[in-house]
């Protein structure tokens, strides 16, 4: 199965992602390209191909992605080869961040028992604080929170929406959610 897990900056997705996984061991990442600079310790974790604007404009040029944007000034991604991997083998849960394009895109390309797409919010006040604390400047933390609304718009597109303000409370709603879409 694949989960989606989108939301606004600052919502947790990552940190949901690694507490999952820490969880399950069922649970992997698949990863997506962009050309964002690494966040401490991102390039041990193996969850994105970091590149630079040229080599994934070149990916583009030659048709590799499945889908991409431009989100905050970078481009991030889903390669067709690693959406192939996620695709074929069916004994792990796949889980990845993507932004409410994707998501949608994925929901179209995946049938509707094999895919469990999940959105992450959070009040402003916390999301603030926690972009703050993960180290963004006040112009990033601006342009971040500018989106969200855009991001909000979406949630009818997700089949699960999570206030997330409690990270094991939020990791017991998703496991019960795909328990029970399991069990379908």
């Amino acid at each position: 199965m694949l989960i989606v897990v989108s939301g606004v900056s600052g919502s947790g997705k990552n940190t949901v992602i690694e507490k999952l996984m820490e969880k399950d061991k069922n649970f992997k990442v698949f990863k997506s390209a962009t050309t964002r600079k690494a966040r401490e310790n991102e390039n041990k974790k193996g969850i994105y191909l970091f590149m630079t604007k040229e080599e994934f404009e070149k990916k583009i040029e030659n048709n590799e992605f499945f889908e991409f944007e431009k989100v905050h000034d970078n481009f991030y991604g889903i390669l067709k080869v690693q959406l192939d991997l996620v695709c074929k083998n069916k004994q792990f849960n796949y889980i990845r961040d993507i932004d409410v394009n994707g998501n949608l895109k994925l929901r179209k390309h995946f049938a509707k028992e094999d895919i469990l797409s999940i959105f992450l919010d959070a009040p402003d006040d916390i999301l603030k604080d926690r972009l703050i604390k993960r180290g963004e400047s006040i112009e990033s933390i601006d342009k971040r929170l500018s989106r969200a609304k855009f991001e909000r718009s979406h949630k009818d597109n997700y089949d699960l929406v999570i206030e997330n303000k409690d990270l094991e409370k939020t990791i017991d709603i998703i496991c019960k959610e795909i328990k029970k879409k399991k069990q379908k």
